[in-house]
């Protein structure tokens, strides 16, 4: 199993994952195994779904991140791991390690990702406080919301489906908010924490229980240290 780390950076943070890379390879990460992507560097097709992408919207309103994620996985072999961070975060010693202990121990998770300390329901978009089904709503009541900014994929063809799956769920809710802007939209969150109430191949380790032990994946990312 090769293990793989990936970031995406508009213009305005290209410095913040120059210096991303430079902690990844201090943690002993190859060069050809740190994907690096920016707005040139989705395909044609993200633009031709969704030719108002812009830095404005978040381009497509985090529909980005599920494309680029598919793209880099299409890439590598299956077995592999992909490490997602937010460009503003800094990984930290034992990263790798914590990685391959959490694939050994959680053979049938695909999707790994640190949950925020508030239940979905307080960021959820008027779109889908509208239009989600009852059992989805309440579950958003009792249920923490995501953080989608730093995510483990063990690569399969079934990850990389559930991924693309996140993609169309994301992209559903962008095109209502093409229409306005909703501030109480945690975008790409929202419909990550969707896709986890669908399939049990999705796994989100507690806030509380981070800060109760200190395991898990927050323990190894420094937030918003590199802005």
């Amino acid at each position: 199993m090769n293990i793989h780390c990936c970031s995406f950076a508009s213009r305005s943070f290209l410095r913040s994952q120059e210096i991303q890379k430079k902690y990844f390879r201090d943690l002993g990460f190859y060069d050809e195994n740190i994907h690096l992507y920016n707005p040139d560097k989705l395909s044609k097709k993200f633009y031709e779904i969704q030719p108002s992408a812009s830095e404005i919207n978040k381009f497509g309103w985090f529909t980005f991140k599920p494309f680029f994620l598919v793209s880099i996985l299409n890439k590598l072999e299956n077995g592999d791991a992909l490490f997602y961070l937010d460009v503003n975060d800094k990984p930290l010693s034992g990263i790798k390690s914590y990685i391959k202990e959490t694939l050994k121990k959680n053979k049938n998770i695909d999707i790994f990702a640190p949950t925020t300390n508030y239940p979905n329901f307080k960021f959820l978009s008027k779109f889908h406080k509208s239009n989600l089904s009852p059992e989805i709503l309440l579950s958003s009541i009792f249920n923490f919301q995501p953080e989608a900014g730093a995510l483990l994929i063990r690569n399969s063809p079934r990850s990389r489906s559930l991924i693309w799956t996140w993609y169309n769920l994301t992209l559903i809710q962008s095109y209502e908010l093409d229409k306005y802007n909703d501030r109480k939209s945690r975008h790409d969150q929202e419909t990550l924490f969707l896709l986890s109430r669908i399939y049990k191949f999705i796994k989100f380790e507690s806030w509380f229980l981070n800060k109760l032990t200190g395991r898990g994946m927050r323990k190894y990312i420094e937030f918003e240290s590199l802005r």
